[in-house]
């Protein structure tokens, strides 16, 4: 608590300093931009600071830096959920830009309010925040602008799912930013138009954008930006089951995350990773990036509370403070003090009991939904698993039977080409006659058998068996040599079966000899190195 005093004291006393060199609404502008740079990361530190620069644009009667402050208030307000809070400031400053006919702050707040008013549930009224918002920016000439509300209306109307006129703005603040050449809003817009195209389904169209995004973030170094594109990418590659592309991109996503340390990315990498791990049917690295990420939310949620919890302390300090210096001023309004006082804190401690118990009951939902979600997966696991033990079993018994049946269709063909081999020996020596007639017959039975070892019968059948057992044997062999012949490939089936030498020749109805010049030119048209086993080459196909 104490340095949290010092802290606004100090604030206070920079002003303070500010003021002698520089003109008094200088230094509140200068306050204010300061409190501006401050919204996202520190809102408490924004808050002290919007709220001094108030201070001393009343004690000024600076109405455009009054403006101003409770704009940025109304800022801090909206990004912490405190929407009813942060209605009251921006309504506060509509008043005043208004009065004082400052038309582009006039549009900035109108904005502002569209975007609390869509939070709220009423989008008619955003709507008409953002039209009279271009209106004013029409009327300004100020193109940057303009280009910033068409924006907010596309996402308006995208989030009515009316994807139309959600194209048409966002296409309008597209040429709008291109003109300008301004490089980050032309990302944003491209980030706006490929999130439009992925909600209609058309998920090419929505890489297109996103990948401009992601190049011009890339150019500009927008390191956060890129994160967003890296995600969307990743998002889009799930949903259409690319999940190798999925993969690589969430993990690019990550990587930048953790490197930039952006623990809400982190979070969403985490579980992004989760998603399609799963459906990649990678059960344990899905449940190990779903557990990460559920417990860095958990940590999230914790500094969330606490960013909230001292935001609203620091609206309390800072309460208090300005009630001890109207207590100073003057002893009369006492009571006064003492009651804005306690209404101040019980309205505080409203807000922050509120904030906790509206926190503590998303916090149940969320760990019951995960309790619900590991359960199912458990039991789809479970089941996938015994399915697949199922499935192993009942192909190991298939490819058993398929093999036996190979070898026995193997040693069918060795029988039958021996016992060819044994007739055509005996005709052989038949042959010897001198009987002319005689030779001429036995000379043609000798041609007919020659012609059966070449028949393809036999090897048709023994093709098909091979193949089932060992598949896509002979795909591999084709894409090592577009040469081979059919003999080639009959060659290296038989070796890929571990056959002895002799075996296989008398299958392919040659001698030894003719088998080692086969497989030679067999070794040729592989490219195998000298000394390179041509057998062990084959079986390791």
């Amino acid at each position: 608590m104490k340095v949290r005093v010092f802290g606004l004291a100090g604030l206070l006393l920079l002003t303070v300093s500010f003021s002698i060199a520089q003109p008094v609404n200088a230094v509140i502008d200068s306050i204010c931009a300061r409190a501006e740079q401050k919204l996202f990361a520190q809102p408490d530190s924004a808050f002290i600071l919007a709220r001094a620069a108030l201070s001393q644009a009343r004690e000024q009667k600076y109405n455009a830096g009054i403006g101003s402050s409770l704009h940025l208030i109304g800022s801090v307000f909206y990004h912490q959920g405190f929407y009813n809070e942060a209605l009251k400031k921006l309504l506060e400053a509509e008043v005043i830009f208004e009065t004082e006919h400052l038309d582009d702050e006039m549009a900035a707040n109108l904005n502002q309010l569209g975007l609390v008013y869509y939070n709220i549930r009423q989008p008619d009224v955003a709507l008409e925040k953002h039209q009279k918002a271009l209106s004013l920016y029409k009327k300004t000439g100020n193109e940057k602008g303009r280009a910033y509300t068409f924006g907010c209306l596309g996402r308006l109307f995208e989030k009515k799912t009316d994807y139309s006129r959600a194209l048409e703005f966002q296409n309008r603040a597209l040429q709008q930013y291109e003109a300008l050449k301004d490089i980050q809003g032309t990302a944003t817009i491209l980030e706006n138009i490929g999130s439009i195209y992925e909600d209609l389904g058309q998920f090419p169209t929505a890489k297109e954008f996103f990948t401009k995004a992601l190049s011009l973030n890339e150019l500009t170094k927008d390191s956060l930006s890129m994160i967003v594109n890296l995600n969307n990418l990743a998002d889009g590659y799930r949903k259409t089951n690319n999940n190798e592309q999925a993969i690589v991109y969430t993990k690019k996503a990550l990587e930048l995350a953790l490197r930039l340390r952006d623990q809400y990315q982190v979070v969403s990498a985490y579980k992004d990773l989760g998603k399609v791990y799963y459906q990649a049917a990678l059960y344990k690295e899905a449940y190990e990036n779903l557990e990460k990420g559920r417990t860095l939310y958990e940590e999230l949620y914790g500094e969330d509370m606490r960013k909230q919890v001292t935001l609203l302390q620091t609206l309390f300090d800072v309460e208090r403070k300005n009630n001890e210096i109207q207590m100073l001023e003057t002893s009369q309004q006492l009571d006064s003090v003492i009651k804005i006082s306690l209404a101040a804190g019980i309205s505080l401690v409203f807000l922050l009991g509120t904030a906790i118990i509206s926190r503590q009951r998303l916090k149940i939902r969320q760990d019951q939904d995960i309790i619900e979600r590991k359960e199912s997966e458990q039991r789809l696991m479970q089941a996938e698993l015994e399915n697949s033990h199922l499935q192993e079993k009942q192909l190991q018994v298939a490819l058993d039977d398929r093999s036996k049946s190979l070898t026995a269709h193997t040693l069918h063909i060795i029988s039958k080409n021996k016992t060819l081999e044994d007739i055509r020996t005996k005709l052989a020596e038949t042959m010897q006659d001198d009987l002319r007639d005689q030779r001429k017959k036995v000379s043609n039975l000798v041609k007919l058998i020659d012609q059966n070892f070449v028949q393809d019968k036999d090897w048709n059948d023994f093709r098909n068996i091979f193949e089932q057992v060992h598949q896509n044997f002979f795909d591999q062999l084709h894409r090592i040599s577009t040469d081979l012949t059919s003999a080639d490939v009959r060659l290296a089936a038989l070796i890929r079966l571990n056959l002895p030498s002799k075996d296989i020749a008398t299958i392919l109805g040659i001698s030894t000899d003719s088998l080692r010049i086969s497989r030679y030119r067999l070794r040729k048209k592989l490219a195998l190195e000298q000394g390179q086993s041509l057998t062990n080459f084959i079986l390791s196909l």
